[in-house]
């Protein structure tokens, strides 16, 4: 079967929850270094925002950063569960064109996985270290 999600994921992702405010999310990105942070309430799955989102309506703009999370979050998701390859992992980012996915399991969260990690799969894939 290959790698499979779990391998390659960042488990138990930091998340934030829809009634914070956009300028608390932009900030841990920027502080942690991600790009995308998964929106929770009562354990379940309810959006992700991202860099790209913030930047999208003006992450400087202090009307934005004062926005609640959930009126700016993606809330469309595509999910993979953690045993899924990354090769459907891979397929469903490209197919959609995003840069992240949530790995939920029995309806939780349960990591997140990005282009980076896919990338980093791929390249010990080439190198024989599967």
């Amino acid at each position: 079967m290959g790698t499979r999600v779990e391998e390659v994921m960042t488990p138990d992702p930091l998340t934030l929850e829809p009634s914070g405010l956009v300028r608390d999310a932009y900030a841990m990105m920027k502080e942690k270094g991600f790009r995308h942070v998964p929106i929770v309430e009562g354990g379940e799955l309810k959006g992700v925002i991202s860099m790209t989102d913030i930047g999208k309506l003006g992450a400087r703009i202090p009307e934005v950063l004062q926005m609640k999370i959930a009126d700016t979050m993606t809330t469309n998701l595509l999910t993979v569960e953690p045993n899924e390859s990354v090769d459907v992992a891979a397929a469903k980012m490209a197919s959609r064109k995003i840069n992240c996915l949530p790995i939920v399991e029995n309806g939780k969260l349960v990591g997140i996985v990005t282009t980076y990690d896919l990338l980093d799969a791929l390249a010990r894939r080439l190198r024989g270290d599967e």
